[in-house]
């Protein structure tokens, strides 16, 4: 039952998302193959500003998808506090964590699944960058799902913390911000390289023998050990 009532609560944003998805790489297949010949037909400088503007919307695809995970997360088992709904949920005979993890595990496929459909227009992409073959494709997918989930793991701790959609967001860009200043301070001040999640984008798009699962592997487990804290945070919350 409470699986449901996440899906009720967040279904809007994730058809909203897939939605806008499915919109940008509709026009891009279109683009790409242009099955009426109508760009073809046009003259030179309007085939570029087609192709120019696929391109844009792809690049931009890829790396918002993440971001979608800081308004999911954001709608995480820490709104129920917001709400007002805690008091009810957490008195019913299930334990804490069951409440936890089935929020957070339906996010984590909705993201899984916003991930995929984007990386699928990566097949047929206009631009520069290209994802070809099945090594290529599992690749990105690996490292761009692992970005989406480390974006909307903070961001659910953090609005699990907050217990407030709207200040959970804020911590979790604040963290990100002061994570990124971090690692700029090391590098440039010491010459001290910490892991950054930014790389995942590179991971993706570099060639099969430049990429190493030990990134992804390793910022999944900083996934896990944010949801221990959440479940440890959750486990001890007042109603």
């Amino acid at each position: 039952m409470y699986l449901w009532k996440c899906w009720r609560d967040t279904r809007g944003s994730f058809f909203t998302l897939l939605g806008a998805l499915l919109a940008v790489g509709a026009y891009c297949a279109y683009v790409k193959f242009d099955p009426f010949g109508w760009i073809a037909a046009k003259p030179l400088e309007s085939r570029f500003l087609w192709q120019s503007l696929a391109t844009a919307l792809l690049n931009i695809t890829v790396e918002l998808v993440p971001a979608a995970g800081l308004f999911l997360g954001a709608l995480g088992v820490g709104v129920e506090f917001e709400k007002g709904t805690a008091d009810f949920l957490l008195t019913r005979p299930r334990s804490r964590r069951y409440f936890l993890w089935t929020s957070w595990g339906l996010g984590a496929a909705q993201m899984v699944v916003l991930v995929l459909v984007s990386n699928l227009f990566q097949l047929a992409r206009l631009g520069s960058r290209r994802v070809e073959g099945p090594g290529d494709f599992l690749r990105s997918l690996a490292a761009l799902c692992t970005l989406a989930l480390l974006c909307y793991s903070v961001t659910y701790v953090m609005t699990t913390l907050a217990r407030n959609s709207r200040n959970g967001t804020a911590l979790a860009i604040l963290a990100f911000s002061a994570y990124e200043g971090l690692y700029a301070w090391l590098r440039f001040w010491y010459g001290i390289y910490i892991p950054f999640f930014v790389n995942l984008f590179e991971s993706a798009f570099h060639t099969t023998a430049g990429f190493s699962f030990a990134p992804v592997a390793g910022w999944l487990s900083v996934c896990l050990a944010l949801m221990l804290v959440a479940q440890f945070r959750m486990e001890r919350a007042e109603v």
